[in-house]
């Protein structure tokens, strides 16, 4: 699979936003993201609960700023921790009908200092995953497969290549991408899957040929890089 180094937080997060309240946000800008080692201790000072976000306001330090999390009901006055977390400029939460100057998304809080283990990114209902699968897709016409895509990045950066494998991965809305991961049987050292981003929709357990522009350590800013990305990807039919 794409090896990415130092992107879950970031994914996850903008998968929160995405995926959790249905609604349109206005503007949101300047993501900043914050490492995962840093462990921060907030206390609470109010709590608006609702369908998909609990938005809290809270008091680290000698500061205070708003934070939003899965929807989970937390107890005024109490002391809480959290690791990572994004920030939002002029961020509008229609759930609310409230533009906060600033907030912090982040995938949940304990009460325990102690960091608990990462839940595995398949159990989030945004995100359909296929586990181990085992497949062998022929490749397609003038195509090539992910193995040979792997061995050969380098050469293959910057062009188009056609590539046919099964959905085992989609995150949909992301930065107004699909996200898609698939694979063909083959692979290159220990990675089985490539990464997709397109405009298409398509569901885990299709069988897909895709079009698209070879990227090879792919920067978001932050010090989230991709290695390799198959970008604007088109479904060839």
């Amino acid at each position: 699979m794409n090896k990415i180094k130092y992107i879950s937080l970031f994914i996850s997060v903008l998968l929160i936003v995405s995926c959790k309240e249905k609604s349109n946000y206005s503007k949101i800008n300047t993501p900043q993201v914050s490492t995962e080692t840093t462990v921060h201790k907030v206390v609470i000072n109010e709590y608006i609960g609702g369908q998909t976000y609990a938005y809290l306001n809270v008091t680290e330090g000698d500061k205070t700023y708003w934070m939003a999390i899965p929807d989970k009901e937390v107890k005024k006055g109490e002391t809480y921790y959290y690791n990572g977390g994004m920030l939002m400029k002029d961020f509008k939460s229609e759930q609310l009908n409230k533009v906060f100057d600033e907030i912090v998304f982040v995938e949940g809080i304990r009460s325990s200092e102690e960091l608990l283990k990462k839940v595995p990114n398949n159990v989030h209902t945004h995100e359909n995953t296929v586990d181990d699968v085992v497949v062998k897709i022929d490749k397609a016409a003038n195509g090539i497969t992910i193995e040979t895509l792997l061995s050969g990045k380098k050469s293959y950066s910057g062009k188009e290549v056609i590539l046919r494998g099964k959905v085992i991965k989609v995150n949909n809305g992301i930065m107004d991408k699909n996200w898609v991961h698939i694979v063909d049987g083959t692979q290159f050292e220990d990675d089985k899957s490539i990464t997709i981003t397109t405009q298409e929709l398509v569901k885990v357990g299709d069988v897909v040929t895709f079009k698209g522009k070879v990227i090879l350590d792919k920067d978001f800013g932050y010090g989230y890089v991709y290695d390799i990305l198959l970008e604007e990807g088109q479904l060839l039919k």
